[in-house]
């Protein structure tokens, strides 16, 4: 039943994907570039609803204009555009002879150029076949959908037609990465919904039938367990953080009896990451304590792969800091997987990473090689003479120019049997559970591998002669007279000692004998009690029963996009962490835009009135930066942290009294207007910067990291073209990029270019447009003034500092000799999300 109803979920999630692929292949190249196509259809995504199928249908019509404005964006000949790839040759896979055209499903291998800077489409890709580029309608085209990708110049596609000429298509271009959408379709489907009965899903589709259910595993296991403010105190929590977690684990604890979910409002610099660490470590040291037969399995998730891997090395980190809380030394109960690709795995991440883990454990669990083996060679070493004798004869043999002792070759075999052994039950001990390997397991483990140890060292003594280990090894007569030396009776109390273990592990070790890397990928997210991935990539769970889910940065996300781990089979609690008022989901159309497509769970749920724990003392902006965003968003309930208001947290990169912690420079310049928007003179001051803190840091010997953010495409290429190679700019390590693409980092300096005004630790812009925008922007330059903190870039002025024409003095916060930094995963440049620019000068 098992494998017939896996069989029939992969069914089903495979008809949902090609249900989407045939819609998207109905639509001509004229579709797609129609904002208006589903105009009528898309209705705003009300606050409540009226059970499952009214909440998923809500969803259907604007994800499907979203796919529309995405793919119409991927056929503009900008530089947003996709790059066509010209194909080598296209090549029916339909055999020879088939009849009935209607029924033949069109599959073409693709192969494009190879040459450099080219960019063939990935597995998933919805692709356009064209005639010439730039693709546009009424050339000829064809839709297709990529199946499978060999390699670098060659891929397989389903196309949306028969192709009668495949002679006719020159170019190939990609419209849609497809997966992410596949994803959240199989998530809108109201019979799979159904058939899932996801426990979290029909709580936010405000089922009001939904129970709560006492069924799956416990926290508590019924043992009472609870934790108190005084376990964390090892943690130095301030009281918002440790409230918040106290409140999450005791809502678990309830199985979710008043509320199935948990928001933690993390505004920047708050601590969010530390105080998730925290809550996931407490829950994996309470769950190790609890009596129940199942183990209690999170969930963590986060929109992208730089997220969720800062929360998994933080919760690394933290159980280095920590030993006595977690398992020690073994990660087995870790598990992380994504694309490496795309991921920066360190050593630490290396270490719970699900393909590390795959190669590793194949080795140890190998029929051939692995640890079932490995015992049963140590136990025909310590009990067949005859197979040893015989062993050795062969390594005579094979080495006739050496006269090799018997006590030689036993030392050297057992050197070989216990090395192998040993590291193959260090993987074991570190990449397996122990729950899984079992308490009595791993003190025979234990025991055996200190033997081992001992054992060698009898060998290798000055006692241990070639008698007397020919006596204790080899000595086949069993009426033979034993050696009577101590060094021989110690040899054989050794082997028996050893021979005992071997037997025991060899009995009661119940581990999987197979190299099969699929088989062992399987064993892993099954055995661990602690998964990370994307939000997206766990949709690759669906075989798996978790109990806790937890979602890092959860208002960047579409609400959409958050059932895709809602939907995971089991779960009965919800922890969402994040602030509405920072960085949004990206929504291409404006017409899903306006529905409120963009929208998150998170953000709605609060709308609803559902409790927010707010973490509410922040250690990462002098209060001069704070305190704008605090008033604005926060309605002054952020407290500055003791390390931000000291003094001594001010550093000086450049002379002069334009720039304290927070200022704005007012840029009279003109915005150039195209599909994407630039201004020359920022650019210039822009320049005119960042040449004198190259010519500062140079003189003062320091390295100093800088970013330079933009919100328009334009004007980062305006401000790159300018600067050249970015190595000419040392000691600046220098980096130029969109809000988007600094997310997850932190510089140094931060300047944010935001071309009808500027913002950030240096806010550079038109004071007047950005006044008369009728946008909180021009709050921000009130405030600026108000404060004193208004300054004009006249290039060339009164007031100019000797480093530049009029120029700047940065000073921004300290600690422990760190400069400050930018957190631009926070970063907004829209109006309503200036707090997260402001809010991200974060102190190292």
């Amino acid at each position: 039943m098992g494998k017939k109803g896996g069989a029939r979920k992969r069914r089903k999630g495979q008809d949902d994907d090609d249900e989407l692929v045939n819609l998207i292949f109905s639509w001509s190249l004229q579709d797609v570039a129609n904002q208006d196509l589903f105009r009528d259809k898309v209705n705003t995504i009300p606050d409540r609803f009226f059970g499952l199928k009214n909440y998923l249908d809500s969803f259907r019509a604007p994800s499907l204009e979203e796919i529309r404005a995405e793919m119409s964006s991927a056929l503009d000949p900008q530089p947003n555009g996709s790059s066509p790839v010209q194909i080598r040759s296209l090549v029916s896979l339909v055999p020879k002879g088939a009849k009935g055209v209607e029924k033949i499903t069109p599959f073409y291998r693709v192969t494009v150029s190879g040459r450099r800077g080219a960019c063939s489409p990935c597995i998933g890709d919805i692709v356009a076949l064209s005639a010439a580029t730039p693709l546009r309608p009424g050339s000829p085209y064809c839709l297709a959908h990529v199946k499978d990708v060999p390699n670098k110049c060659s891929f397989v596609v389903r196309a949306s037609k028969v192709i009668e000429d495949v002679t006719c298509y020159a170019f190939v271009v990609s419209l849609l990465s497809f997966i992410p959408y596949a994803r959240i379709w199989r998530c809108l489907n109201y019979e799979a919904a159904v058939e899932r009965n996801a426990d979290l899903v029909k709580v936010i589709a405000g089922d009001n039938t939904m129970q709560a259910s006492s069924s799956g595993t416990s926290l508590t296991g019924g043992t009472g367990v609870l934790l108190t403010a005084g376990t964390l105190s090892p943690f130095e929590l301030n009281e918002s953080q440790a409230d918040a977690i106290l409140s999450c684990i005791s809502a678990v604890q309830c199985g979710g009896a008043s509320s199935k979910f948990s928001l933690i409002w993390g505004p920047p610099g708050t601590g969010k990451t530390k105080t998730i660490s925290v809550l996931l470590l407490a829950v994996m040291t309470m769950s190790m304590t609890t009596k129940s037969q199942s183990k209690f399995r999170v969930l963590t998730c986060a929109p992208t792969n730089t997220a969720i891997c800062q929360v998994a090395s933080r919760l690394l980190a933290l159980r280095k800091q920590h030993p006595n809380a977690g398992a020690g030394g073994c990660h087995g109960d870790l598990l992380l997987f994504g694309n490496r690709k795309r991921m920066a795995i360190d050593n630490d991440l290396n270490e719970i990473f699900l393909d590390t883990r795959v190669k590793r454990l194949s080795k140890c669990f190998s029929p051939a090689t692995g640890w079932k083996p490995g015992l049963l060679s140590l136990e025909v070493f310590l009990t067949d003479p005859i197979t040893l004798k015989h062993q050795y004869q062969l390594a005579r043999e094979k080495n006739t120019s050496t006269n090799l002792p018997e006590s030689s070759f036993v030392r050297s075999r057992f050197h070989e049997i216990s090395q192998k052994l040993s590291a193959c039950f260090r993987t074991i001990m570190s990449h397996v559970p122990r729950d899984i390997v079992l308490g009595k397991n791993c003190e025979n483990i234990a025991s055996l591998t200190k033997m081992l140890g001992d054992l060698g060292k009898l060998l290798g003594g000055k006692n241990a002669g070639n008698e007397v280990v020919r006596d204790a090894f080899m000595r086949t007569a069993t009426g033979e007279q034993r050696h009577g030396s101590e060094t021989a009776r110690a040899l054989r109390r050794s082997m028996a000692a050893i021979l005992g273990v071997t037997r025991a592990l060899a009995r009661d070790l119940k581990l999987p004998r197979t190299r099969h890397g699929p088989a062992i990928k399987k064993f892993c997210l099954r055995s661990a009690s602690l998964v990370f991935c994307t939000v997206s990539g766990s949709a690759k769970l669906n075989e798996q029963k978790m109990d806790l889910l937890l979602i890092d940065e959860a208002a960047q996300l579409k609400e959409c996009e958050s059932l895709i781990p809602l939907q995971v089979s089991g779960l009965k609690h919800a922890v969402l962490i994040g602030d509405e008022c920072q960085l949004p989901a990206t929504v291409k159309s404006k017409v899903s835009d306006s529905a409120l497509l963009g929208r998150s769970l998170f953000e709605r749920l609060g709308l609803l009135g559902h409790r927010k724990h707010l973490l509410n003392m922040q250690y990462r902006m002098h209060p001069s930066i704070s305190v704008f965003p605090n008033i604005s968003f926060y309605d002054r309930q952020i407290l500055d942290g003791p390390n931000v208001t000291q003094t001594t947290h001010e550093r000086s990169y450049l002379p002069g009294a334009m720039f304290g912690p927070y200022s704005f420079i007012n840029v009279d310049g003109r915005e150039d207007r195209g599909r994407s928007k630039r201004n020359m003179a920022e650019v210039a001051a822009i320049l005119k910067i960042l040449r004198s803190l190259k010519q500062a840091c140079a003189s003062a010997g320091q390295v100093v990291s800088v970013g330079v953010i933009c919100p328009y495409a334009a004007q980062v290429e305006a401000i790159q073209g300018r600067i050249g190679d970015v190595r000419a700019m040392r000691p600046l390590i220098l980096r130029v990029n969109s809000v988007d693409g600094f997310q997850g980092s932190e510089e140094d300096i931060i300047i944010l270019s935001t071309v009808r005004s500027n913002h950030g630790l240096w806010i550079l812009g038109n004071a007047t447009t950005l006044s008369g925008s009728g946008s909180i922007w021009g709050e921000l330059v009130q405030d600026a003034v108000e404060r004193r903190c208004f300054f004009d870039w006249d290039d060339g002025g009164a007031g100019a500092s000797p480093a530049i024409s009029h120029g700047a003095r940065l000073i921004g916060p300290e600690r422990g000799g760190a400069t400050s930094t930018f957190d631009t995963q926070l970063v907004g440049c829209e109006a309503d999300r200036i707090c997260g620019a402001l809010g991200s000068l974060r102190l190292a």
